[in-house]
């Protein structure tokens, strides 16, 4: 991974100041799970650590400035990402982690645009983002044995373990599943 000590502290103390202590500490969770899944899968455990702990760094911008990075990048949005501009916090985030950080690493830069509804294609990184963002422990909502089942699973079924208890809640609260979303779980069901 080619991110400086220097570099790495400058984002981390941008996501201090920026983020709430409790949206830092999920980040920081997010980190620590997707560096041990890294481990578990044999990839690079520094990149998944790093990866995890900047996803979110877009979150908690108000909707207008996530239409307006986007809008500035050059990201494509969609109808429902229009509708429900949080979904953007991603693209968001890897538009303002390349413009503001200078992050160039495009495995990085895509597994955080991906990381709210997945897509079909998606690298190892942005899997085990996937995952992470949705398993770590500070996650009140996921149980032990929830976690438990993914054990021993490939990194796919795990996406697909995951994806489907997403969609689940999605529909269960009446809410727009996102076309990347149903598009990736036809693609794990193959």
């Amino acid at each position: 991974m080619d991110i400086t000590d220097k570099k790495f502290k400058e984002i981390n103390k941008y996501l201090i100041n920026t983020l709430s202590p409790g949206r830092y500490r999920h980040s920081l969770s997010t980190g620590k799970t997707a560096e041990k899944l890294c481990e578990y899968f044999g990839l690079n455990s520094e990149k998944g650590f790093f990866t995890g702990l900047i996803h979110d760094i877009a979150r908690e911008y108000d909707n207008e400035s996530l239409v307006n990075i986007c809008l500035k990048s050059g990201e494509k949005m969609h109808e429902w990402e229009i509708k429900d501009p949080v979904l953007l916090h991603g693209k968001a985030g890897a538009a303002l982690l390349k413009d503001k950080f200078s992050i160039i690493d495009e495995e990085i830069l895509d597994a955080v645009r991906v990381h709210t509804t997945g897509s079909t294609g998606m690298s190892s990184l942005a899997k085990v983002l996937f995952i992470s963002d949705y398993i770590e422990p500070e996650r009140k909502h996921i149980t032990a044995e929830f976690v438990e089942s993914l054990e021993n699973e490939s990194l796919d079924s795990m996406v697909k373990t995951v994806l489907s208890s997403v969609l689940d809640y999605i529909k269960n609260n009446n809410k727009v599943v996102a076309d990347p979303s149903i598009e990736l779980f036809e693609e794990l069901q193959q």
